[in-house]
């Protein structure tokens, strides 16, 4: 089984037949975030990286709709990476933590879920400023 410090690996059931695939995920009674926003990444360059970046009330989910990526987080000290792979995984990521994607595959498409609109105070770019913030916290 899997450990993370952060990350919470979500189930993504998969339902196939001769329409084509259905992947559903069941966020919870009460649900683990209210969805405010959702955003995909795709056609990243060889060697691109999204992300890298904190967040310092934004939770978030990833799915990887098609191909895969690296997902990386980390609280300044303690860090989880996985390799999230096509149609079937999906992560939340809770607030206070920074975040890169990378490695991804070609195809990848990578479908984003926030709890919250678009806030520029919300998110910090510089490493060392998060560091900073979060042993404020």
């Amino acid at each position: 089984m899997e450990s993370y410090y952060f990350l919470q690996k979500l189930t993504v059931s998969i339902f196939k037949d001769v329409r084509g695939n259905l992947g559903v995920s069941d966020l919870g009674q009460p649900p683990i975030m209210d969805v405010r926003r959702l955003y995909y990444i795709s056609e990243v360059p060889e060697d691109g990286i999204r992300g890298s970046h904190g967040h310092k009330s934004l939770n978030q989910i990833f799915y990887c709709l098609k191909g895969a990526f690296t997902l990386e987080v980390t609280d300044g000290t303690n860090s989880d990476v996985v390799d999230v792979t096509e149609f079937g995984e999906a992560y939340f990521v809770p607030a206070g933590l920074w975040r890169k994607l990378t490695n991804f595959r070609q195809d990848c498409v990578c479908l984003v879920l926030a709890s919250d609109q678009y806030k520029e105070t919300d998110y910090i770019y510089d490493f060392d400023e998060f560091k900073a913030w979060k042993s404020q916290q």
